[in-house]
Parts: C-alpha cells; structure tokens; sequence
C-alpha cells in the first residue's frame, strides 16, 4: 500500500546524496537515474546474475515468438 510519504518520494524522485563521490554527482546532474545503480549495488552478485539472465531469458522468449509469428505469417 502507498502511504503519502512514499508517494511524496516517488513524486521528488532521486535525490542525491550528501555523502556521494564527485562521479556520482556528476552522473545525477547529468540526468542518469542513479536509483537504479543504487538499488543493483544492494543486490549481491549472484542476484544481479539472475536478474540479468531472467531479463535475457525474457528476451529470447520474444524474439523466439516474433520469428514464429513471422513464420507462420509467411505461409
């Protein structure tokens, strides 16, 4: 369930921390979404594996499906 302090959250979007390294504030004020790099960074790296294959999975799957449907169009 959204509370309103999470909608506020979501509504300000990334903010930068105090604390970050020139390079990562750079990469902010240039407009990268670094809640992203944040969110990966706490995964392990056994997760950030799994998600990367589960994504190219996803993709394979489509393009598998897409060559089929081009396929069975041809006919």
């Amino acid at each position: 369930m959204l509370d309103e302090t999470l909608i506020d959250q979501l509504n300000r979007g990334y903010v930068c921390p105090p604390d970050a390294t020139p390079e990562w504030k750079a990469a902010c004020d240039y407009g990268f979404d670094m809640s992203l790099v944040a969110s990966n960074l706490e995964l392990t790296p056994e997760q950030r594996l799994e998600r990367h294959q589960n994504a190219l999975n996803m993709v394979l799957d489509v393009k598998a499906a897409r060559i089929a449907h081009e396929c069975s169009s041809s006919e």
